[in-house]
């Protein structure tokens, strides 16, 4: 039976239009010049096939065998004023509890980000847990050993949960598991089992799922 569901925090829980991701992007591209020595006009090249290769730039750092601090490029990077990209969701907030299962989030992301996050939005007690990228020894989605690391946390089998997100290939690695998958802010696609226009539709698509596949535990 369904007993929790995973939210992905940034561009999930708010619109991808507040640009908060391009402006951590940049920063990434601040750091990779001025850290490691990427040349300038690389840097933002070189960041997008680290997304599209590894899920974020820090695997691919990691990966391709840089030598950084990794705490200190998580600072850096998320090292961002957040008034003017995202705002409180009393909306959002209503829509959250009122799906009776655990709420948990799932973030490639940092803890501090991600507190930070649902602090400003007034949704940090909408959620009983963070699972970040140092739960996940680094590794992240949509690495299936994410997954499974957060499942294990968890104590649930995949077939107990379904997992919010606004990254396709991130639904889709986690259907093939056999978690159920929906994708928001995205067009209609076999990339997960349900796509929705707006995180508010969220609620009612995941009830819909717990009433197919029986109530929560």
């Amino acid at each position: 039976m369904i007993s929790v569901i995973l939210f992905d925090l940034d561009e999930t829980l708010y619109p991808r239009s507040s640009q908060l991701m391009s402006m951590i992007g940049r920063r990434i591209d601040e750091y990779v010049v001025r850290v490691v020595g990427i040349p300038q006009l690389k840097a933002d090249e070189i960041r997008r096939r680290w997304r599209n290769q590894y899920g974020t730039a820090l695997r691919g750092l990691i990966s391709e065998g840089y030598s950084i601090d990794v705490e200190d490029y998580l600072r850096y990077v998320h090292d961002i004023p957040l008034d003017g990209y995202i705002t409180p969701q009393p909306e959002v907030r209503a829509m959250l509890l009122g799906i009776p299962l655990r709420r948990v989030i799932l973030t490639n992301s940092n803890t501090e980000h991600a507190t930070r996050v649902l602090t400003h939005m007034q949704l940090l007690d909408c959620f009983e847990q963070i699972i970040d990228v140092r739960a996940l020894n680094f590794i992240n989605k949509p690495d299936p050993q994410a997954y499974q690391l957060a499942m294990d946390i968890l104590h649930v089998e995949p077939a107990n949960v379904i997992l919010v997100e606004d990254t396709p290939v991130n639904t889709r690695i986690a259907m093939s598991l056999g978690i159920k998958t929906i994708l928001v802010d995205c067009p209609p696609n076999h990339d997960a089992d349900y796509t929705v226009d707006s995180i508010l539709d969220v609620g009612s698509v995941a009830l819909k799922i717990m009433r197919n596949g029986a109530g929560p535990v």
